[in-house]
């Protein structure tokens, strides 16, 4: 069966989800035909070999779930191998939907080939039994966005140096001055560990580009002594028409970023140590930063 978010929820605030991302989602218990008792619907628009970031959504009965209790178990099968009932491994899902719109799961599984593969995902049922459904994922021998470890872009997105007027470079009804000091190339240049984030807070198609800003001024005004901080705004100015006309800023061609948010954190050799799309947290967000700052490889926190 094939979900089109926007189509199912009739809620704006799905969009957080991807909106428009198409999922296959089947009952893992019951038969062919059987409506499964819930949408995993997936909130990434690339996977690739290696580990990932898996950010999940949960749709039942219509409505997003979003309970901090909760903890979904996941199963990793592949698809284009002999075995495809079995899994290849498991893990469990950590609530990061803290601050944002609606509930997010987030694992990071080791995907070790590209292809076709399928993530079960079980949750207890209304009352109480484990119900499950299973979920495509699509894994690529190589994404189009910068690879983990690969050298950040060196882009020469606006800062104040170009024009003072913050209200010109930032659809940000809220724009910190110090986040638009530095363009991707001036981090770069100065040799110490950054973070680089693509939002447009007043344009947002998934609704997480303000929640996401909050959460970087939160971690500037902790790390900013330690680490620099970069936003750069999705749409040239003036905004509305470049949003309506889908024109968006050189920054984001160079990165290859076809949605939006994504944030990016570098280290002070210029080489990307964690990236995430969609909406993040400061309890996903801050344990990356400290190792960031430390100048030590970021593993992910899992609990």
């Amino acid at each position: 069966m094939r979900v089109n978010l926007g189509r199912l929820c009739g809620l704006a605030l799905v969009l957080v989800l991807l909106g428009a991302c198409a999922v296959q989602s089947s009952n893992v218990a019951g038969g062919a035909g059987t409506q499964a008792p819930f949408i995993p619907v997936l909130a990434a628009s690339e996977l690739e070999v290696g580990q990932n970031r898996l950010p999940l959504g949960i749709i039942r009965d219509g409505q997003p779930i979003n309970d901090p209790n909760l903890q979904p178990q996941l199963k990793f099968f592949y698809l284009d191998g002999e075995n495809k009932a079995e899994p290849l491994s498991e893990s469990s899902a950590v609530y990061r939907g803290q601050g944002l719109p609606i509930g997010l799961y987030v694992a990071y599984p080791q995907l070790d080939r590209a292809g076709a593969w399928a993530v079960e995902v079980s949750i207890p049922g209304p009352e109480g039994a484990q119900q499950s459904s299973r979920l495509r994922l699509d894994v690529l021998e190589k994404g189009k966005t910068p690879a983990i470890g690969s050298p950040a872009i060196p882009s020469q997105n606006l800062t104040v140096k170009h024009n003072p007027d913050l209200k010109q470079i930032t659809s940000d009804g809220a724009p910190d001055p110090d986040l638009y000091q530095l363009s991707v190339a001036d981090a770069l240049a100065a040799k110490q560990p950054f973070v680089v984030m693509f939002a447009t807070p007043g344009f947002c198609k998934t609704a997480v580009c303000s929640p996401n800003m909050d959460v970087l001024k939160q971690l500037k005004a902790s790390f900013g002594e330690r680490v620099n901080f970069v936003h750069v705004e999705v749409y040239p100015f003036p905004f509305g028409d470049s949003f309506q006309k889908q024109v968006r800023v050189p920054a984001m061609q160079e990165w290859n970023l076809l949605s939006e948010p994504w944030t990016f954190l570098v280290d002070a050799n210029g080489l990307i140590q964690a990236k995430y799309e969609g909406g993040i947290t400061l309890a996903e967000l801050e344990p990356a930063l400290d190792q960031l700052a430390a100048g030590q490889p970021i593993k992910p926190v899992v609990n």
